[in-house]
């Protein structure tokens, strides 16, 4: 994992926080990706738009970690 190696090159606290974040955020989306599957309620827009939120969440993630590589190798 790319964070790992990073945290010789850029600010350990930053980078532990993202992989922190990273766990928690993927312990969260897989449950709730599971109760919206299992819920026949869900209608299929729903689990659209949820799938989009988190394939943000995640973008948002790699823009931060693309910023601390490139700090870390000063451009």
């Amino acid at each position: 994992m790319i964070m790992t190696g990073l945290r010789n090159k850029g600010d350990s606290s930053v980078t532990g926080a993202l992989q922190e974040e990273i766990l928690t955020r993927t312990k969260l989306h897989t449950e709730m990706v599971r109760r919206l599957v299992n819920d026949p309620t869900v209608q299929p827009i729903e689990l659209a738009g949820f799938l989009e939120d988190v394939a943000n969440a995640y973008l948002s993630i790699s823009e931060e970690l693309s910023q601390i590589v490139k700090a870390a190798e000063g451009r």
